[in-house]
């Protein structure tokens, strides 16, 4: 399993990389963060876990059961895409208007994030079977890199990031 740091750089270094050279409308680092954020998050039934077996006396394992499955992609893709065919509508939310758009590009990037979080564990986890939904798998995923070569990973990708960065963005200026 990828470290939780490795989750989050590589969905962010991904999004972001996309935002700049692919994506024909530039949207806000906001949603590259948000997008890193949620590369974290199928990992929230690891503190649930701990939760759970302090209140039960006993190990309970939740960690990959529920939340480590494509239906929560499919779930947030489907979300962006009822907003994104309306996507000239506003929602008005504490005296603002957001876009249904922006809202599509909210849920767009969870699933981005989301599905990367499942694609580093699928080929870093020896152990791992790829789900669709909890409880029907898909086959056992492709991997191939040992944990030692985790190690160092995530501080490679940033380093390689910031580089990126300064070259692209000249983010020096800011400093």
């Amino acid at each position: 399993m990828a470290y939780s740091v490795t989750h989050v750089i590589v969905a962010i270094v991904i999004i972001d990389l996309y935002r700049d050279y692919i994506a024909k409308k530039k949207f806000s680092t906001w949603f590259v963060l948000i997008g890193g954020i949620a590369g974290l998050l199928p990992d929230l039934d690891v503190p649930l876990q701990w939760i759970t077996s302090a209140f039960v006396g006993e190990a309970v394992a939740l960690h990959r059961v529920v939340t480590h499955s494509l239906s929560f992609v499919a779930l947030f893709m489907a979300i962006a895409f009822i907003f994104h065919i309306q996507k000239h509508k506003k929602l008005r939310i504490l005296n603002r208007d957001i876009s249904y758009e922006k809202i599509a590009l909210f849920f767009t990037v969870i699933a981005v994030g989301w599905l990367i979080h499942i694609a580093l564990d699928c080929s870093i986890a020896g152990d791992y079977n790829l789900t669709w939904f909890p409880g029907i798998s898909l086959g056992f995923c492709y991997h191939p890199f040992s944990s030692d070569a985790l190690l160092g990973l995530d501080a490679i990708i940033l380093i390689l990031w910031l580089i990126h960065e300064e070259w692209a963005h000249k983010i020096s200026d800011f400093i």
